[in-house]
């Protein structure tokens, strides 16, 4: 599928960088330094069908459907509602506007706030938040779980950590298995450049990589069936990241397994530079 969007507005993007750098410093002094240390916490069944526990595509593909700005605005507001709001309640009532210009959107205080209030009721009907107005207030947006499958959200480490403490099976872990995305998505203002495309490789990359600093690829084929994302949204994703110097790709002779034995071909092979 594809996921063609630009990645920002078209005002000004040095404007749109001090808007979303500035929010984000008030966004992060609100959750605070150990948890804006922490980064966002992100089970890998968002991203990848190897650890996703619904039908169809993961929920990353899913919100992107359709392409353009609505899907990647999205997918910024819900990984941003995860790096505000991964604490007990789970959820926050922030004005519109306040989104808007975290995420970089033109005309923030008009046009950009339509534009978040119609992604918050496109994440409420793919079942990945809950919404309760309050009347001429900003409505509370209540975190539920990254399967979209309408669950209650819990922080996936508990969740993780007190399955292991009941000797839980494998596969009663993978679904909690998770990555954490680091908050200088948000604080160097990469989430107002990066557009669908680029955050979505961020994300692949991140699920991927085995530890951090490790080299992570795969094959178009592997990538088509893990992701259910389009070669196009591979290539422009990882050409966003190069661009904004977050991860560096190289030529690597590999193997589908990892073995000597199997059959080996050329790669581009990338490694995050992102902290």
């Amino acid at each position: 599928m594809d996921a063609q969007a630009t990645p920002v507005d078209d005002q000004s993007v040095a404007g749109l960088d001090d808007l979303a750098r500035q929010a984000a410093a008030e966004f992060g002094g609100r959750i605070g330094t150990r948890r804006r240390t922490a980064g966002a916490p992100l089970r890998k069944g968002f991203v990848s069908t190897e650890f996703y526990t619904g039908q169809g595509s993961p929920p990353l593909a899913n919100l992107l459907r359709g392409g353009g700005r609505g899907g990647q605005l999205r997918l910024k507001l819900y990984l941003s509602l995860l790096w505000l709001s991964a604490k007990e309640p789970y959820d926050s009532s922030l004005p519109a506007r306040a989104w808007a210009a975290l995420l970089g959107l033109a005309d923030h205080e008009t046009r950009g706030v339509r534009r978040v209030q119609e992604a918050i009721r496109d994440l409420e009907s793919h079942n990945l938040i809950s919404v309760r107005d309050r009347g001429g207030h900003p409505s509370v947006l209540t975190l539920l779980d990254e399967n979209g499958q309408g669950q209650a959200y819990l922080t996936p480490s508990d969740v993780y950590s007190r399955l292991q403490s009941l000797n839980a099976q494998p596969e009663q872990l993978r679904p909690h298995r998770y990555f954490r995305i680091p908050s200088a998505l948000w604080t160097q203002g990469h989430i107002a450049r990066l557009g669908g495309p680029g955050i979505s490789m961020l994300l692949v990359l991140l699920c991927e990589q085995r530890e951090a600093g490790n080299d992570v690829w795969f094959s178009p084929r592997v990538a088509k069936e893990r992701f259910d994302l389009s070669p196009s949204t591979r290539s422009q994703g990882l050409q966003e990241l190069r661009d904004l110097n977050l991860v560096d790709t190289r030529m690597k002779v590999t193997s589908e397994d990892g073995t000597y034995i199997t059959f080996q071909r050329r790669r581009n092979v990338h490694r995050l530079s992102f902290k």
